[in-house]
C-alpha cells in the first residue's frame, strides 16, 4: 500500500481549499474509472492499496497531470511499515494492524504540571492522550506499549506518577469492564457556563463549589470556564512621553524649524512648563514666531533640545552664558 501526499496550504482556509479541490480531481477520475478500489484521503494525505509498484506509479502520473499547480510525491511501505496522519499502519498479509506513530522529531512537549492552568485541564489532556492510543491501537499490545511511552513523556513533564498511574488503571478498567445498559433520560436540567480569569487552583476549587451550590438552589447547572490571565492584560500600555517631561535645572536651545533663528535659555524647573511659558504672547520665542512667520505657537515641543544636565543654578547661569 501506498501514501500520496499533496501541496500542503498554509493559511486558516486551506484545508478547506485542498479538500474542495482534491473531490473535483476524484470525482473527474471516478467518472473515468481511473479511481483504486480502496481509497482513502484526509485533506491532502491520501492512502490507496496497488497491486504493485508499478500500478501506484501509473496512478501518481495520473494525480499530477490532473492540474499543473499540484504535485503529488508517493511513499511506500518499508519493512510492511507506513505512517499516515499519526497512525502506523502494519502490513500482516492477511490484515492490516494500526498504533500510534511518533516522529523521530517529536519531543513529547505538552502542557507541563507547573503551568498556570487548572488541574482538571492537566488531568483532561492525559485521559486525551489515554483515549487516542487507545482509538488507534489495533491490539492491547499497541496500547500498553503506548501507554509506557505516555507515562515516560508526562513523568517528564512533572506530572505525578500516582496520577499517571491512576488514571491509566481507571481508563483500562472503564474499558474493560462490561459496559451496563443504561435507560434514556432527558435532562431537563439547563445549563450555563460561566467564562472565569484562572487565579490559583485553591480558588478554581472554592469557585466551582460555590457555582455548583448555586446551581443546585436555582435548577441550573452552572459550569466554570477557566481562561489564562494574558500578559497584555496585565502589563497596560503606556503612552510614551516626550523626553522633557521629566527634565530639570537644563540649559535648553529653542531651533526655528522655519528658520536659522535660535533662542538659548535655562530654568531650574521642569522643561515642559518652561515650554508652555514659551507660548505666551511676552515671550520672545512666541514674537519671534508671529512677527517672522505670522504663526501662533500651538506645540513647539519638539523644537526643544536640551544642551546640558546641571547641578545647580549657577552651573547653568556659568553653562548658558
Amino acid at each position: 500500500y501506498e501514501q500520496f501526499d499533496g501541496v500542503a496550504m498554509g493559511s486558516p482556509v486551506g484545508p478547506l481549499l485542498a479538500n474542495v479541490f482534491l473531490c473535483s480531481i476524484e470525482e473527474k477520475l471516478e467518472l473515468e474509472g481511473k479511481m483504486p478500489s480502496y481509497y482513502r484521503r484526509y485533506v491532502d494525505d491520501t492512502v490507496t492499496f496497488m497491486p504493485s509498484i508499478t500500478a501506484a506509479t501509473e496512478f501518481l502520473a495520473e494525480l499530477n497531470s490532473c492540474h499543473h499547480s499540484l504535485k503529488f510525491t508517493m511513499e511506500l511501505e518499508n519493512n510492511k511499515l507506513l505512517p499516515f496522519v499519526g497512525i502506523q499502519l502494519i502490513n500482516k498479509g492477511t490484515r492490516i494492524d494500526t498504533k500510534v506513530f511518533i516522529k523521530p522529531t517529536n519531543t513529547g512537549l505538552l502542557l507541563h504540571y507547573q503551568s498556570h492552568v487548572d488541574n482538571r485541564y492537566k488531568h483532561s489532556l492525559l485521559r486525551t492522550m489515554l483515549d487516542r492510543a487507545y482509538r488507534l491501537s489495533s491490539s492491547w499490545k499497541y496500547f500498553s506499549d503506548e501507554c509506557s511511552r505516555l507515562q515516560t513523556v508526562f513523568s517528564k513533564l512533572a506530572y505525578p506518577q500516582n496520577l499517571i498511574s491512576r488514571t491509566i488503571s481507571r481508563f483500562v478498567s472503564e474499558k474493560t469492564s462490561p459496559k451496563q445498559v443504561t435507560t434514556n433520560y432527558v435532562d431537563t436540567q439547563k445549563t450555563m457556563r460561566v467564562t472565569i480569569p484562572f487565579k490559583d487552583q485553591d480558588s478554581a476549587n472554592l469557585v466551582r463549589r460555590q457555582l455548583k451550590d448555586l446551581g443546585n438552589k436555582i435548577n441550573i447547572s452552572i459550569q466554570p470556564v477557566f481562561v489564562s490571565r494574558k500578559l497584555n492584560n496585565i502589563l497596560k500600555y503606556k503612552e510614551p512621553k516626550p523626553s522633557i517631561v521629566s527634565q530639570q535645572r537644563v540649559v535648553y536651545e529653542f531651533k526655528c524649524g522655519l528658520c536659522d533663528a535660535s533662542y538659548i535659555g535655562y530654568t531650574m524647573r521642569h522643561l515642559h512648563e518652561r515650554c508652555d511659558e514659551h507660548k505666551l504672547p511676552s515671550s520672545s520665542v512666541s514674537k519671534h514666531l508671529k512677527h517672522e512667520h505670522g504663526l501662533i505657537p500651538n506645540d513647539i515641543s519638539n523644537n526643544f533640545k536640551i544642551l546640558r544636565k546641571c547641578n545647580s543654578k549657577f552651573e547653568c547661569l556659568i553653562y548658558e552664558m
